[in-house]
This record gives C-alpha cells, sequence and structure tokens, in this order.
C-alpha cells in the first residue's frame, strides 16, 4: 500500500527535480506507447487479419474501431474532472489498452482459433483496448500538457514527437523485416506470434515507466454532471473549433479505415516497404514536429492547424491517383508529407482546444471535442464500409479510392468553411 500511495497519491506537492523527470519518463513512455499504437492500427494488423483470411470489409470495420473507442471520451471527464490526482485511473486504463491489444495478437493462436472464432475473438480484445484508450485518452493528453514546461510547451511536445518517431522507426524497421523473413520462409503464423510477444514486453515497460511519472495534479476540479458534458457545445468561443473538428472527422472517416488495407491488398506493398519508408517519414516528422513547434511558439496554433490541414488533405485527396504501376516511388511522398504535417495537426488541435477551454473543465472540452468529432468519423467510415462492397462489385478497386475523394473533397470543404473561424490563439 505504501508503493502505491508513494507512485499514485504522493501528498508532497511535486519539486522541479520530479516534475523534471517525470517528463523524461513520459518522453520515453509515450515512445513506448507509439509502437505498440503502430503495431496495433498499421499494415501489421492488416497483414495478421490478412493471414486469418479476414475480407476487405472486416479489416476496414476493425479499423474502424480506434475511432468508435473515442467516443467514449464523452464521459471521461465524469471520471477524470473530480480528481486532483489521476494518475492511478489513467496508468490502469492504459494497462488495459496496451495488454488487450497484444493479446490480439496472442490469444487466437494460444487457443487454436480459426476462421470466425479467431476474427471474432480478435475483434472482441481490440475492441476493449480501444475502448480503454478512448476513455483515458483526456486525461493522459492533460496530463501531458500539465507537465508540459508552460512557456516552451511547443518544444516539450516536438521533443516528445521526435524521440517518440526515433523509437517507432528503428522498432517498426527491424520488426517489418523479421516478419517478411518469417512470412518467406511460410511461417506466417509464427511470425505474427513474435508480434504479439513484442507488444506483451511493451506493455510491462510501458506501465513501468507510466507508473514512474510524477504527475502534476490539477488546481481545479469539478463535481461534473452528465448534463455538463454539453457545456462546450453551448461555448460560443469554443464553438468553431468543435465543428471544425466534427466535420473534419466527418469527412476523414470515409478514408481511414481503409488506407493500410489499399497500401497492401491494392497497391501490393509489404511490410519491408512500408517500414523503410517509415523510417523516412520518422525523420520527416521530426523535422516538422520541431518545425511546427517552433512555428507555433512564435505565431499561433490557430495558424500552424491550417498549414498543416492543407498538406494532409492534398496527401488524402492524392492516394486515389495512385496505381501499383507506379505506387514505389509516389506512396512514400504521400506518407513523407502527411507525417512531417502529422505530429504538427495533432499537437495544434489539443493546444488549441486547451488555449480556449477554462482553468475548471478543460478534459471536458478536450474530450468531447474528440468523442464528437470520432462519432462523426464513425458514422462515415461505417456508411464507406458498407457502401465499399457494393462499389468493389463495379469498381473492383477502384471502389476504394472513391473514399479517398469523399475525404479529401469533404476535407477542403470543411477547411474553407470552418477554418477560418478558428480563434487566433497562442
Amino acid at each position: 500500500m505504501r508503493l502505491v500511495q508513494r507512485l499514485f497519491f504522493d501528498p508532497e506537492p511535486p519539486t522541479e527535480e520530479q516534475l523534471s523527470r517525470g517528463r523524461r519518463c513520459l518522453v520515453a513512455e509515450s515512445a513506448v506507447a507509439g509502437v505498440l499504437y503502430s503495431i496495433g492500427t498499421g499494415n501489421f494488423l492488416t497483414g495478421y487479419l490478412g493471414q486469418m483470411g479476414a475480407s476487405v470489409s472486416f479489416c476496414a470495420l476493425m479499423a474502424m474501431i480506434p475511432q468508435a473507442g473515442c467516443v467514449l471520451q464523452f464521459f471521461s471527464p465524469l471520471l477524470f474532472e473530480r480528481m486532483h490526482q489521476r494518475k492511478l485511473a489513467i496508468w490502469l486504463l492504459c494497462a488495459t489498452f496496451r495488454f488487450s491489444l497484444a493479446l490480439t495478437f496472442l490469444a487466437p493462436m494460444a487457443l487454436g482459433l480459426q476462421g470466425p472464432g479467431a476474427e471474432g475473438m480478435a475483434l472482441v480484445l481490440y475492441t476493449i483496448a480501444f475502448l480503454a484508450a478512448g476513455l483515458v485518452t483526456p486525461g493522459l493528453q492533460h496530463m501531458t500538457l500539465g507537465l508540459a514546461p508552460p512557456h516552451a510547451r511547443g518544444r516539450f511536445l516536438a521533443l516528445k514527437d521526435i524521440v517518440t518517431n526515433c523509437v517507432n522507426s528503428g522498432c517498426t524497421l527491424i520488426l517489418g523485416r523479421l516478419l517478411d523473413w518469417q512470412i518467406d520462409q511460410g511461417h506466417a503464423a509464427t511470425g505474427y506470434a513474435m508480434v504479439g510477444a513484442l507488444c506483451l514486453l511493451l506493455a510491462a515497460l510501458d506501465a513501468t515507466l507510466l507508473a514512474a511519472t510524477r504527475e502534476n495534479p490539477v488546481a481545479f476540479t469539478s463535481r461534473m454532471r452528465l448534463a455538463d458534458i454539453m457545456i462546450p457545445v453551448r461555448d460560443k468561443t469554443f464553438r468553431p473549433i468543435l465543428l471544425y473538428s466534427v466535420v473534419g472527422g466527418l469527412a476523414g472517416g470515409f478514408s481511414t479505415p481503409f488506407l493500410v488495407v489499399y497500401q497492401m491488398r491494392v497497391l501490393g506493398l509489404s511490410h519491408t516497404f512500408l517500414t523503410t519508408v517509415g523510417v523516412v517519414s520518422a525523420a520527416a516528422g521530426m523535422a516538422g514536429g520541431w518545425y511546427w513547434g517552433r512555428c507555433a511558439d512564435r505565431t499561433t496554433w490557430r495558424r500552424v492547424m491550417l498549414l498543416t490541414a492543407l498538406f494532409n488533405l492534398s496527401c488524402t485527396l492524392g492516394w486515389a491517383f495512385i496505381y501499383p504501376s507506379f505506387a514505389l516511388w509516389a506512396a512514400p511522398v504521400l506518407l513523407i508529407i502527411s507525417a512531417a504535417c502529422g505530429g504538427g495537426a495533432t499537437n495544434a488541435s489539443v493546444n488549441l482546444q486547451y488555449a480556449c477551454s477554462p482553468p475548471s473543465g478543460k478534459t471536458a472540452y478536450i474530450g468531447v471535442t474528440a468523442a464528437m468529432a470520432s462519432i462523426a468519423a464513425c458514422l462515415s467510415a461505417a456508411v464507406g464500409t458498407a457502401l465499399q462492397p457494393v462499389l468493389e462489385g463495379v469498381l473492383g478497386p477502384d471502389s476504394i479510392r472513391v473514399m479517398f475523394v469523399l475525404a479529401g473533397v469533404g476535407g477542403f470543404a470543411n477547411l474553407a468553411a470552418n477554418g477560418s473561424r478558428l480563434p487566433d490563439t497562442k
């Protein structure tokens, strides 16, 4: 009990040395979590599902689940806004997420399941993982922002992203090559079991690092009621951010579930190719994260948000025009540009929400925004997964290209209509 109290409920206010050490632990934890997330949402998962014999629509259904889990961010404030010290709740939910993700790869094979049984178990475990992830995300983001140096938040977040990209690119590159080697030898099941075992080890390391992170307890708490969840919707100052995020999620949901399966099944890109390009993309992401963080410190997060959206939407639309004959050189261009802008776009969105929300209730504002954007994305993704098999009977592989066109055109319309209304603040 003393260990639990010392790690999670230290009654003494944190010293600057403890906060500095907590930032270092958080940077390392973010790197480990980044590898787990890449494995669980990228080409490794799609390849694993393909090895099970899953259809394109089932792969797209699994790809929807991370967005669907974000719906729980609606209710996250009911938990976190009541606590000064949130670390234990964050730790438990993060552990549920990481270990369930590892078991998604391990449990079906360990139990000898095949076909629909294996797919069903993977679906259940994956759903549990991302329900926990959705519930914990606002609290973890608030904890991260609370630890960041107030006058150098952009640089701290850029550094965190740089370390995460370095570790992520190295681990996934090695893992991709090992996995392709196992597949070439006819041992695909062994290769994916290796992926699951690595996820299990990383989950344990992540739990250790997060437990060692010294949180900065929040000064404001509130007895938030369920009706209070809608406060961000009624806040006229915050409403433009909320509208932009929701419409952006609605547009993006058409393409997101299909991207990786499109890369592997339509364009014929391998694990090794995607992870090798991922190394270059990681370098671009590090440079981009540093640039956008510095840009935000000099100007505003709104400027960063609009510029990164312009580049990202161009890449989304660009996937509709990539064909296997030139995918080996064209696909890396889109992946690298997206990586260079991805971290900046995410940090800009979270920081803009953080800056425009009141001191009490920030978790609610961040959580409700993410949840409503995810609901919109899930609705459009559900329409897309229902529409794609119908279009496939007419257009064949080109059916997925329609999803990228819908996402790109919708995103640009949102940028033109709602982007100019975003608040111009640091």
